[in-house]
Formats: structure tokens, sequence, C-alpha cells
């Protein structure tokens, strides 16, 4: 037990590790065996004789004086040890000695002195003796609890007088005990050990049946490994390739309209040089200037237009975290954590889909769980790299949030440091009656666009930005871009379910 090692512990010298024999108290208090303090101070360190426990130090030899009661403590100790687990004589009267056999006849366990006591006596002579044992029910028939004194050679069993007699054993072929021994040994071992090393015999395979059966299991493990590689890449491949196909698409679009605002300014270009050439040609000086005037303004006017190099950088930027997986164990779906969800809240599909519920869930209270918002926290955090994931929100829409938050953001309360968005360790969008909103630290931006029924989230991390796109088929629409310094902690993917129980729900997927 636990208090027995602490009772150890202090009953250990700590030069020999053993319990205490003929313990000595030295003047600091600390105690060791007789044996071992001579021992150590047979060759004083610079002359000087010390503790090995505090590494007091005296010039002079100490006088040793014995610890009795200390000594005392570590033999009765021993004593209880070495006797805790031994068979008692049944007939010690003061002290109870150490039984070495038990009588089955008697039912009772003997020590040396009572032993010989039981075997010069006539009338016990005949009794059976057996090591000493605690538990004599091995050695009783279970149906009538009589001793084992007879062997049924039939069965092959040990059985007792009144089993032969009205038991089941009636009528069998029996003997004595020592009868069924001789039979067992003459003829029951010799056979089994023989049959026994037949079988090992024929099943052990050669040496080249088992290293072929070894190699083929091996070979089989490999290309089973091999295979499910292959599969995995071919998997990687698709997602990037599906999601340069969508940035494709976006930048296309930008490129697009980009043309067409160049061709309109062109065209305004053309008209300024047809204007200014008419007005090299005049000579009233004032309209020369009114022309010049406003010519100019319009020059100055025109926007420089990025090109198109800089608009298809995010096709790289959003390929390379797919890429880079490709190389790890695999993709882990982003789900919430069941410990954080609120009590209404209802995780499914291997706990990717969250909906709300009318009705309080039987969920145990904890320190991660919101008990008043309505919220839930993603258990897979973002460290580093870029990470890009996407909410899907099916159902009439209606009031929802969906971000990122710090691990740390309060759970308790309905105040602003639990609600995402309005404290500085979250970020969201949120949608409100049809209106879309960018929200952090209580302040929100209005974004031009209504009933968002899927966003995809972009986090790269040590650039410190979290982009916030409506993703419709294969085109992105950015949203919002939220730019900070840098993030003190890892960031987890954040959900606040539409407020329809029935239909609405937040299914996230998520896309490294």
């Amino acid at each position: 037990s636990h208090l027995q090692g602490d009772v150890l512990d202090e009953l250990t010298c700590p030069i020999c590790l053993q319990v205490y024999a003929d313990p000595v108290i030295l003047s600091c208090k600390h105690s060791f065996c007789q044996s071992c303090i001579e021992e150590t101070w047979k060759e004083p360190v610079s002359g000087s004789y010390c503790c090995p426990e505090c590494r007091a130090e005296g010039k002079e030899r100490p006088v040793l004086e014995k610890n009795f009661k200390l000594a005392n403590i570590a033999q009765k100790y021993l004593a209880l040890e070495s006797g805790q687990n031994a068979v008692l004589c049944n007939y010690c009267i003061r002290k109870q000695l150490p039984a070495i056999k038990t009588c089955m006849k008697c039912e009772a366990s003997m020590c040396p002195i009572h032993l010989k006591l039981h075997t010069q006596n006539g009338a016990f002579r005949n009794h059976p003796l057996v090591d000493t044992a605690s538990d004599l029910s091995v050695w009783k028939c279970p149906e009538h609890e009589k001793l084992l004194d007879i062997y049924c050679k039939d069965d092959q069993l040990c059985v007792c007088t009144l089993c032969t007699l009205i038991g089941k054993h009636k009528n069998h072929n029996c003997g004595s005990i020592s009868e069924g021994e001789k039979e067992l040994r003459v003829s029951w071992y010799p056979a089994r050990l023989a049959a026994m090393g037949q079988k090992v015999v024929g099943s052990s395979p050669t040496s080249g049946t088992w290293n072929h059966a070894l190699i083929a299991e091996t070979k089989q493990e490999v290309k089973e490994k091999y295979d499910a590689l292959r599969k995995h890449i071919e998997r990687e491949e698709l997602d990037v390739f599906r999601c340069l196909d969508k940035e494709q698409n976006r930048v296309m679009v930008a490129i697009d309209a980009q043309i067409q605002e160049l061709q309109t300014k062109m065209k305004s270009l053309e008209k300024c040089l047809t204007d200014l050439t008419e007005l090299h040609l005049k000579r009233e000086k004032l309209a020369f200037i009114q022309v010049n005037t406003t010519t100019c303004i319009y020059l100055h006017s025109v926007p420089h237009t990025g090109s198109v190099p800089e608009c298809l950088t995010l096709v790289a930027h959003h390929a390379e975290p797919g890429v880079g997986t490709v190389e790890e164990e695999g993709l882990q779906a982003i789900s919430p954590d069941p410990d954080t969800a609120h009590f209404k809240l209802v995780l499914s599909d291997s706990n990717r889909t969250v909906s709300l519920s009318q009705k309080k869930q039987p969920l145990p209270r904890n320190l991660e769980r919101f008990d008043c918002c309505q919220q839930v926290i993603c258990s897979e955090g973002i460290k580093c790299g870029r990470s890009y994931w996407e909410v899907e929100i099916v159902g009439d829409g209606g009031v929802w949030k969906v971000g990122v938050c710090y691990r740390s953001i309060s759970r308790k309360g309905k105040s602003a440091d639990c609600l995402l968005g309005r404290n500085n360790t979250s970020w969201c969008l949120y949608s409100l009656l049809g209106s879309v909103l960018a929200l952090h630290d209580d302040s929100d931006t209005k974004l031009p666009v209504v009933n968002v029924s899927r966003v995809g989230v972009f986090v790269d991390f040590e650039a410190g930005i979290i982009s916030f796109y409506s993703v419709s088929g294969r085109k992105l629409c950015l949203l919002h871009t939220f730019r900070e310094q840098m993030f003190t902690e890892p960031l987890y993917p954040a959900l606040q379910p539409p407020y329809n129980p029935y239909f609405s729900f937040a299914q996230v997927l998520h896309r490294d």
C-alpha cells in the first residue's frame, strides 16, 4: 500500500538503501547503519568527517550512538514482512509459529513441534499430510464437502466416499489415490508427452516455407500501403486543381473587368489627344488655358491599373497549401469541439454539422462550454502557415456568425467577452436579417452583399491576415480582410448557427 511504502522509505538507510541494521545517530540527527557509516569514514575526505545526508563536517570523528528506538521499529517491520503471508500453526497458544504441514483429516496446520507430536501418535499415523494451505476447499468434494480419498478410474477424478456410494460415481471402477497416481505416471504422461512432441514437430514449418510466407506477407503489406499513398496523392491533386480552377475563374473575371475599364479609358484618352491637337492650333490664349486645364485634370484622374501577373499571384497563394499537404499524413477535417458547444447546439455527421435545437441537450457542464452564447469552437487550431475552409449555411439563413477566435475567449455569461466579434480575441462575419457585417473588437463594417449561403475563410498566420469570401459554385468574391500585426495565440474556427432549429445548419469543410 501507499502507507506501507512511506514507512519503508523512513526505515531505509540512505547509504545501502536497505532496512536499517544496527542504526546509529549522528549529532546532526541523521541515522545510518553502523557498518555503512564506518565503511564511509574509513578514508575521510580532506581530513574531515562529514554526514552523507546533510554534508555537515567535523575535524574529529564523531561518537556513534545507537538509535535504539529506530532499531526496534526496523526489527518489528522485518518480522511483520517475513510473516504476513505465512500459514500459522493452529495448536500454538501463546505465540503462533509458522506451519509447515496441513493435516487433511484434522483440517489443521502444524508447526514442526506439533507435527512431530501428531505423527508419533498412532491414531493420526494414517492421516494424509499436504503442504501448508490456507484454503482446504481444493482438497474436498464440492458436492459433499468430504475429503477426496478415492480415485475414480472411469472418469479419472478424485472423489469422496459418498460419491462412490450414493453419488454420480456409484458402481464405477474406483481405487485408492495411490493406485491412481501410479497408473497416471505409467500410462498418461509418456503418451501425452509423445503426442505433444509429434504435434510440435508436425506443426513446425521448414525454413524455406517460413521465409516464403513471411516475404509474401511483407510484400502484400507494402503494396497496400503504396496503393493507399497513391490514392491519397490523387485526391490531393484533384483538390489542388479544383482550387486552381476556382481561383482562375475569379482572376479572369477581374481581368475582364480591368480590360473593359482600360478600353473605356483608352477611348477617353483618344478624345483627349484629339482635343490637344485642336488646342495646339488655337490662337486664343484664354481658350488654350481653359482646354489645357480640363484635359490635365482628366489625365490625372485616370487610375493606375495593376498588371496581370499581380492578379495571378492569388492562384499560387491558394495552391501552395494544397501542394504542401501531399507530404503530410493526410487531410484532417475541421470539426466543432463537442466540449465547447452550447447546450442547445446539436452536432451530427461526425461532428461536422451544427444545428440549433429548441431544447437543451443533456451535456455535461465544464469550463470549455459556452453556457449562455449559442456558439461552438472547432477542436483544431491554426498555429502557422496558411489555411482555408468553407462553411455552408443551409436553410433560411437569418442570424449567424462565422469566424475565428483565440482559445482564451470567455465562455461564461452574456458579456461582450463571450460574443464572437465583440472583443479583441475574435473576428467574424455576422449576418443579421439579410445584412452582412464584418466584426472585430466590437467594431463593425457593413458589407455590400446580402444572403451569403457559403462562406470561405482564409488565414495567413504569419502575415496576420484573415479574409472572408462569398463562395458561389467555383467563384470566390472577397468580402472583407482583417489585417493584424501578429497573432498572439493559435486561431480556432468558430460558429454561431442560424436561428432556425428545424432546417438551418452549418457544415464545416477544411481544405488545406
